[in-house]
């Protein structure tokens, strides 16, 4: 069973647990002529005010998007039926069911009353001393700059090497298998988006620590620690408008949310969050 097929099965699974809830609207931001060199998300609304970001500069993968959404305020869509992008190739429909998985996973938490730790800013940076090889897929400068303060070395698996500022202790690769020399490995979440995870956990096949982190992580991670993922990286925003208002007057919009981390002993587990969430539906029932 591929990682698509457990997204596609866990998702299917909350969107029924949680009685069906749609889609109502899309936050896309405006594309430019080469999405190089930035970093955008999009978000999906559910009904209940959730929110589930994902990715969007990959290659063409915004413009489509607004090809296919002319009006994304005015979307309407079934979540069951926009996880089907999961079994889909089109990366449109992919981007789309990781954005309605992640909105799923932030409504099952909060109805299921679970509030995932905070991520501290050394979240990623555990267990590393200098002279360490640290792996990063994809190129996130920020926590390359800190890595690098420690006297790490890194080498960055990234399709568009050009992004990567020159450093003495920094290296590039596109061949995932180099990776296998790293003590441990920090991977976006876009990889969700660009269907590109799988194989890689695949290569890495447990060699050592690895950490997804990023926006587009921010869902149930049940499968991601069934095949060896050590912690999840994600946001959640409590307030849809908030998060909107900061979009529309181009502000930074992360401050609209807060960033957390999971590993297996921090989560519960998806059983128990059904659980949770079933008991507190009971409840209300018997008020």
């Amino acid at each position: 069973m591929t990682l698509n097929d457990d997204y596609l099965r866990i998702g299917t699974q909350v969107a029924r647990q949680l009685g069906g809830p749609a889609v109502c609207g899309l936050y896309l931001p405006s594309p430019v002529a080469d999405e190089t060199y930035r970093d955008e998300f999009g978000f999906a609304f559910l009904d209940d005010g959730s929110v589930g970001p994902f990715y969007v500069s990959l290659g063409e993968l915004l413009r489509r998007l607004w090809r296919r959404h002319p009006c994304p305020a005015d979307f309407r869509g079934d979540a069951a039926a926009l996880l089907q992008g999961f079994a889909d190739s089109d990366p449109v429909q992919r981007a789309l069911a990781v954005g309605t998985y992640n909105a799923l996973s932030a409504s099952l938490y909060r109805r299921a009353g679970f509030e995932p730790p905070a991520r501290d800013r050394t979240a990623g940076l555990g267990d590393t001393a200098p002279g360490d090889l640290i792996g990063m897929v994809g190129y996130f400068s920020p926590l390359l700059e800190r890595l690098t303060a420690r006297d790490c070395r890194v080498l960055v698996l990234e399709k568009s090497p050009q992004r990567i500022t020159p450093h003495p202790a920094i290296s590039a690769t596109t061949d995932p298998c180099d990776l296998g020399a790293c003590q441990q490995v920090l991977c976006t979440a876009s990889t969700l988006v660009n269907d590109t995870l799988d194989g890689l956990l695949d290569t890495l096949a447990g060699k050592m620590p690895v950490t997804l982190i990023g926006p587009s992580g921010s869902g149930l991670p049940d499968a991601l620690f069934a095949r060896g993922v050590t912690a999840v990286g994600g946001i959640d925003f409590a307030s849809r408008d908030h998060l909107l208002e900061q979009l529309e007057q181009a502000a930074p919009w992360g401050s609209a949310g807060r960033k957390y981390q999971l590993d297996p002993s921090t989560y519960p587990g998806l059983k128990v969050l059904l659980d949770r969430l079933s008991d507190s539906s009971a409840n209300t029932d018997q008020a």
